[in-house]
């Protein structure tokens, strides 16, 4: 679904070379002797399971310009995975040339990670997401992690928030509140692109998983996306939460004041953006620039 990513980084694209998984970078690779303009080099490698790898891209930031804590980046699915792509690869450059060590990851089943792409679920990912903040701690060395997930990557992110109880910070940029919701504008969505398509020949229709802009969306998982709903669950996921609405949908779902019933920090911001996880006409990927800033300043007031 992407490319393997590696290689320096230079401007808003990363030149990109393959590393053999079996001989992933050394911990501890700041320590190289890099000058200020040297272009920052992200490390592909996989993690987790040796029967079940996951394959993420660690950012690593400078020496002598590095901050105490660690960032987990969780992606969305299927097609908004790839429509978000950009922005998130240029938050991460952002998030480590302010000082943070940065892990992107796919989630099994997702990008370049192990199994199908009908394989994955629910359960599964937040093992991933959990494996993720294990590598992340490991790699860095450090204790604290901000989880900064985007749509069902920040549901995800709040959920293992909870369910870990040890995340020092959550950003939550337009998270599925319901998932029957998001189901229906995944529907709404497929049926509103197949109408600008011709028709295509009538063949085997699959028992086993649904089509959504040529990725499938499985029974399973179906089943547990329906029952998904932010608001049933009352746990404090983080210490620090910045929540960012650029949907005009979470304005009406109460997922604001759900959040101010936590004992977390919370920092509630709207900020007025494309949905960058829809198709746009021409097929470009957009950045929203003030979100990715909104997000790095942020994390760095609250992890200087």
């Amino acid at each position: 679904m992407c490319a393997r990513e590696a290689g320096n980084i230079v401007g808003d694209e990363q030149q990109c070379c393959l590393v053999t998984p079996k001989n992933p970078p050394p911990l501890g690779v700041g320590s190289l002797k890099v000058s200020m303009k040297t272009p920052r080099t992200a490390f592909p490698f996989y993690f987790g399971p040796a029967d079940q790898p996951l394959f993420g891209c660690y950012h690593e930031p400078l020496m002598g310009h590095r901050r105490n804590c660690a960032i987990a980046i969780c992606q969305p699915i299927g097609h908004e995975y790839i429509y978000c792509h950009r922005a998130l690869r240029q938050l991460a450059t952002r998030l480590c040339d302010s000082g943070f060590p940065v892990l992107r990851f796919d989630y099994y089943g997702c990008g370049d990670s192990s199994g199908n792409a009908d394989q994955g679920g629910i359960p599964q990912w937040l093992e991933d997401i959990s494996r993720a903040v294990s590598e992340v701690r490991h790699r860095a060395g450090l204790a604290q992690v901000c989880l900064i997930g985007l749509r069902l990557g920040a549901t995800l992110s709040m959920i293992t928030g909870i369910e870990r109880g040890d995340i020092n910070s959550l950003v939550l940029w337009d998270p599925v509140i319901s998932g029957k919701a998001y189901l229906e504008g995944l529907f709404s969505l497929q049926k509103e692109r197949l109408c600008l398509r011709p028709k295509p020949a009538r063949g085997h229709k699959s028992e086993s998983y649904t089509e959504i802009l040529g990725f499938p969306l499985s029974r399973f998982l179906t089943a547990e996306l329906e029952k998904l709903n932010l608001l049933s669950m009352a746990e404090k996921p983080a210490k620090n939460i910045l929540a960012i609405q650029s949907d005009p949908a979470l304005a009406e779902s109460g997922w604001k004041e759900h959040l101010s019933q936590t004992d977390a920090r919370l920092d509630h911001q709207h900020l007025a953006a494309p949905q960058i996880w829809l198709p746009t006409v021409d097929g470009n990927l957009l950045v929203p620039s003030p979100i990715l800033q909104s997000i790095v300043s942020w994390t760095s007031r609250t992890h200087s």
